[in-house]
């Protein structure tokens, strides 16, 4: 949840914007597409209880609206400013003691001293927010330090800091700070509010919010009881399998920290193991024991695919008919020479009619059957596809869709009783001819005569070579087709574009030649592929040339051949990354990146993560990495990982830090969390530590670094 202490909702110094001023609809649509769940309106020296009113009936079921105001403190002749902020429930004494203060007083001329507003709003226990350092106009180091010996309660008094940067600072070196929008323009705080700070413990009301200030335990710990808490009991060391180590698991972030050699990878695998065990899927995701080529198979070793999956036919039948053809002779002059030069003297085979009879145009007969059925296979497709067109069925209206199909369907049934009685008759036909060669050559046999010839065997002749023709005809048409690249979502590299991988997937026809292909089919080599297609192309110069059978002896001998049996082994692909539509090498951090957001972006219960941050660049983790480790806790995922980054440990703000100590006494395992600045050894054998110290410490490099980084960053 979002949190802004800082707004204006009202124009009332000359100086200010008048795009601050907004209506309680206009406020409302505008909250309610941001994540903003507690705002205080801050108007210069001013306080307008009804807009206050308007706009918190607006929002109520979705944001605290906390009243409130930014007063020009006059202190030694300067000004400053200091927000008052007080509880909801105090609005209309509030109210009241500042239409007292700002009576025949205009917000330019208004000024109060820091005495006058503690006398004036200390009995609301309100909260203070003084404009600090970078933050103009700012109270100095002597007003904050007036301000906090005249309050009643000192962990009230917040620093605002101008960015997140600076408030981190401040916090680290023991202030109370927070920033807020400060807003000047309404249309432009949707945009506005990604940058406001987290609250990531629940807070429920402006008084919940004051115990956090105060770090109340009992507060802390009733809200993080409401997050599903596991004790879990491992023994992660091979090195000592009786070392026993205790840690919970909260639904939400958990930090595994410590100095290197403190056991954290075994412990990940540990939880890993653990929750596999109770039926979780999940693995430790560990930086760069994976690339990214490997991750998206570039080299293929796994890939695969079929020509089906592109509508094309895989010819597996076409390529089985040309291997095993052969020429069919024309019957020669002389066996017609054989047969008519001896008188045939058997008075029985005179009499047998049937083998006078002629054949049957039995090829016509088989086209016109692969006609019909080429026919029904083209209304088949059509009705399945008019069968999963949603968008067809609501254009034309379920009853013209309904009437359409049942034309098809009647269309389908003359199609299916031509087709079988074409089939008939093809049967027929050929059964026919087959009892006259039969017949033929068993009185032949018989006899002992020359066999009658039945046919000059032209027909066949011409037959089977058409049939080659429109074999092979097909098979370079489905060669020559062309595959859409298949392209896949990778990931987002930023302000650089979205990152894709491509395949490109060819069908070799002889002629392609490209190094960065490799075949689909693991069973088939480049150079038989290649040969293969450059004899099927040969051969249509040969068609009806005596040397035809030769070219297809020739295909029959290429050297892999055999492996080739439909389409779909004549297949090569190249798989590669893309950028902007250009083809793209990730760099080793980029690839780490897009690992590690697709192992977020996963929709799972548990993410198990080692050191997220190798290769990583630390705006990428923080602009990036660390806002869905949020969202993961916020959808109640447990997000368990070890790291020595601080901004992931720190940052995260995490429900759960387990931390990993070391000395001559052996190992340790502390819990604790930022919320109550401390960490418990849960062996119960060594003092509690300070949460932020061991932080710092072990993240930072210890508070002298951190605070001389702290000098550099506080000037901005």
């Amino acid at each position: 949840m979002k949190v802004d202490i800082h707004t204006h909702t009202k124009k009332t110094k000359t100086g200010d914007s008048e795009n601050r001023n907004i209506s309680a609809e206009k406020f409302d649509e505008i909250i309610r597409a941001t994540d903003v769940k507690i705002l205080a309106i801050t108007n210069h020296n001013f306080f307008d209880f009804e807009q206050y009113n308007n706009i918190n009936n607006k929002v109520i079921d979705i944001c605290q609206i906390w009243p409130g105001i930014e007063l020009d403190i006059l202190e030694d002749n300067r000004r400053v400013h200091l927000l008052v902020i007080v509880s909801p429930n105090k609005v209309s004494l509030f109210n009241e003691i500042v239409e007292q203060l700002l009576a025949n007083k205009t917000p330019d001329s208004f000024t109060i001293t820091i005495e006058e507003t503690v006398k004036c709003f200390d009995k609301f226990d309100p909260i203070y927010v003084a404009h600090y350092h970078a933050k103009k106009p700012n109270l100095l180091d002597k007003d904050v330090e007036k301000l906090l010996s005249l309050v009643k309660n000192k962990r009230k008094v917040i620093k605002e800091a101008s960015n997140s940067i600076s408030a981190g600072i401040y916090i680290s070196h023991g202030h109370n700070s927070i920033y807020g929008s400060d807003v000047q323009n309404w249309n432009d705080y949707p945009s506005i509010s990604q940058t406001l700070p987290d609250l990531r413990l629940p807070v429920e009301s402006f008084e919940q919010f004051c115990l956090l200030l105060e770090k109340d335990e009992a507060t802390i710990n009733t809200i993080l009881k409401k997050k599903t808490r596991e004790e879990l009991e491992l023994f992660p060391f091979h090195s000592n399998p009786f070392e026993k180590v205790l840690v919970s698991i909260f639904n939400d972030i958990n930090i595994l920290f410590g100095s290197k050699g403190t056991g954290k990878s075994d412990i990940l695998h540990s939880i890993s193991k653990h929750y596999n065990d109770l039926g979780f899927k999940n693995k430790v995701y560990e930086s760069n024991a994976q690339t990214l080529d490997v991750s998206y198979d570039l080299k293929g070793n796994f890939f695969d695919a079929n020509l089906s999956e592109f509508g094309i036919d895989e010819c597996f039948q076409e390529l089985k008919n040309i291997r095993n053809s052969s020429e069919k002779n024309v019957t020669s002059l002389s066996a017609y020479q054989r047969y008519f030069s001896i008188e045939q003297t058997n008075k029985i085979s005179k009499e047998l009619k049937i083998q006078n009879f002629k054949p049957l145009d039995e090829p016509t007969s088989f086209r016109n059957f692969e006609d019909i059925s080429a026919s029904l296979e083209k209304v088949q497709k059509f009705l399945h596809s008019v069968d999963s067109d949603k968008l067809l069925q609501e254009i034309i209206g379920s009853e013209l869709y309904l009437e359409l199909k049942d034309i098809i369907q009647k269309i389908l049934l003359k199609l299916k009783a031509e087709t079988e009685k074409r089939i008939v008759d093809l049967r027929s036909i050929s059964l026919f001819n087959q009892i006259i060669n039969v017949f033929v050559e068993e009185i032949s046999k018989k006899t002992g005569q020359p066999q009658k010839p039945i046919s000059t065997g032209f027909s066949q002749y011409a037959s089977n070579r058409i049939s080659i023709e429109k074999d092979l005809r097909k098979i370079l048409l489905n060669i020559a087709s062309s595959i859409k690249p298949v392209i896949e979502y990778v990931g987002n590299l930023g302000e650089k574009g979205t990152l894709y991988c491509q395949t490109n997937l060819v069908i070799q026809d002889g002629k392609f030649i490209n190094s960065e292909y490799t075949p689909v089919k693991k069973k088939v080599t480049k150079n038989p592929q290649r040969n293969f297609a450059s004899v099927l192309e040969l051969i249509t110069k040969h068609f009806y040339s005596n040397t035809l059978f030769e070219k297809i002896t020739e295909l029959k001998q290429v050297e892999g051949n055999e492996n080739i049996s439909a389409l779909s082994d004549l297949l090569i692909f190249h798989r590669h990354f893309t950028l902007n539509g250009l083809k793209y090498t990730p760099s080793t951090g980029e690839s780490s990146m897009i690992l590690l957001q697709n192992e977020l972006l996963e929709d799972k219960e548990i993410f198990i993560i080692d050191e997220p941050e190798k290769s990583l660049g630390n705006d990428y983790i923080s602009n990036i990495i660390v806002p869905i480790l949020k969202e993961k806790a916020q959808a109640g995922k447990k997000v368990i990982i070890a790291t020595h980054d601080a901004n992931i440990a720190v940052r995260t703000l995490p429900y759960n830090s387990i931390y990993r100590e070391h000395d001559i006494n052996g190992y340790y395992t502390y819990q604790g969390n930022p919320f109550s600045n401390n960490l418990i050894c849960n062996e119960n054998s060594k003092p509690e530590l300070d949460w932020k110290g061991i932080s710092m410490k072990t993240l930072e490099g210890g508070k002298a670094a951190f605070g001389e980084r702290g000098r550099i960053y506080g000037n901005s």
